[in-house]
């Protein structure tokens, strides 16, 4: 498997992408990247979102909304710490 890529600077022959481009020294980003900060941000936001569901539910006394936030809250936990391992697996 051919994974020899062309760097987005000189045009160069990088033939390992996860190094700098031995011509110029640009360093490439890894393609999933983006997508990995994206999830990061959108797992924190359901943590966050998780948290306050469960505290409007626990002051207004509704249980439903409670545990809905608990769920809600734990999930986007994992999504998170899942998300942050594929993030800095790429290299940072």
């Amino acid at each position: 498997m051919d994974q020899s890529v062309r760097c987005p600077k000189c045009a160069a022959e990088v033939s390992d992408p996860t190094q700098p481009c031995p011509q110029c020294g640009y360093v490439i980003e890894h393609p999933q990247r983006k997508r990995y900060q994206r999830q990061v941000v959108a797992s924190g936001v359901m943590v966050l979102l998780g948290y306050a569901l469960g505290m409007t539910g626990t002051a207004t006394r509704l249980d439903v909304l409670g545990i809905a936030g608990l769920v809600m809250g734990f999930v986007g936990g994992v999504w998170l710490m899942v998300s942050l391992y594929l993030l800095l697996r790429t290299g940072v």
